[in-house]
């Protein structure tokens, strides 16, 4: 059926955007624990890096629908949440489920989208939404009754995405030509994970002093998923490399001057985050017939660009500035080199 790669996008944006507001609203409950650095520090190590592992056995044609797996798993995190299990075992629980979601909407929407980037972009894009909804609903108290409710829906999302992808795993994904190919293949994985963990930290180093309100949040995690969604449309209709150049050069100025200026601050968080489908991209080319294992990477290069987090922060406006500057400069670079040139 025609657009069903955008249909079953859409419907994974809401599943995506769904198990992270159930995610978020556990690990909040935690926010005033003495450990609170080492759940956030191992919900985001077991949501992170299995992916690849997840990855790697859907790449080899595992049958399971990892997402309805995750959504269950989900749902047993809420019940040891309600039975107040052990803080570590409810993080554990539902970062695994987290996980297992994430690698199957990847490699559904990358492996049904014929070689374009919109369906897994929106799939990402949901993400964003999720975190800043999930975070307001733990500040709230919200009913667990109502998460339980919420994570029935997932479900029902999960079993109706099925309509819209066919069952094309083992499939190498011919279609996925983003890349330069006069770059060796190792070379192009590693400067695109490298790109992956300096937008990861600068999520964390952006000055956004003006982020002060609820409603001012919700805003910046917005754009974040809002940019993350543009960036593969803008791929599928001008080309990779003019998507790179604009999240990244065309971002600097509002990311330089914006610290005071929320709606200066926005586009340019908007336009940087359109790198996370250019990296993907690119590292699904040089993967044709492990996407699993492409997503894997890009997200343990989220994890190792949080690191920093838990270990420093900097409080320097100047030097937040700099290295604003010198990290998407260096993208830039890295970006405009190892994309294939658009044909005129």
């Amino acid at each position: 059926m025609k657009n069903d790669d955008i249909k079953l996008g859409t419907i994974y944006f809401f599943i995506h955007m769904i198990i992270e507001v159930i995610s978020f609203f556990i690990v909040c409950q935690y926010v005033n624990s003495n450990i609170v650095w080492l759940i956030a520090l191992l919900y985001d190590f077991y949501a992170f890096i299995p992916q690849g592992v997840f990855g790697y056995l859907k790449d080899k044609g595992i049958k399971y629908d990892f997402a309805i797996i995750g959504g269950l798993l989900s749902l047993l995190s809420l019940f040891l949440l309600y039975l107040n299990v052990w803080s570590i075992i409810v993080v554990f629980s539902i970062a695994l489920g987290n996980s297992l979601i994430h690698v199957e909407g990847a490699q559904s929407t990358l492996r049904n989208s014929n070689g374009k980037m919109s369906s897994v972009a929106l799939f990402v894009g949901g993400g964003s939404f999720g975190v800043i909804i999930g975070k307001l609903l733990a500040s709230y108290s919200t009913s667990i009754l109502l998460m339980f409710l919420i994570n029935i829906l997932m479900l029902i999302l999960i079993f109706v995405s099925r309509r819209f992808r066919k069952d094309l795993n083992n499939v190498e994904l011919k279609e996925y030509n983003y890349s330069n190919n006069k770059i060796n293949k190792k070379k192009i994985i590693i400067l695109s994970v490298i790109v992956v963990i300096i937008r990861a930290y600068m999520g964390y180093g952006i000055p956004t002093s003006w982020n002060k309100t609820i409603i001012q949040s919700i805003l910046l995690f917005s754009l974040m998923g809002t940019g993350k969604a543009l960036g593969g449309l803008l791929i599928d209709n001008i080309g990779i490399r003019r998507t790179a150049v604009i999240s990244t050069i065309f971002s600097l100025p509002f990311l330089l001057f914006g610290d005071k200026l929320m709606m200066v601050s926005l586009i340019g968080v908007m336009l940087f985050s359109m790198t996370m489908p250019v990296t993907l991209a690119l590292i699904v080319s040089e993967l044709k017939s492990k996407p699993g294992v492409a997503f894997g990477l890009t997200t343990i290069g989220l994890f190792l660009g949080s690191l920093p987090m838990f270990v420093f922060r900097i409080n320097s406006l100047l030097i937040n500035s700099l290295m604003v500057l010198l990290l998407t400069v260096f993208s830039f670079v890295i970006l405009f080199i190892i994309c294939r040139k658009e044909q005129n």
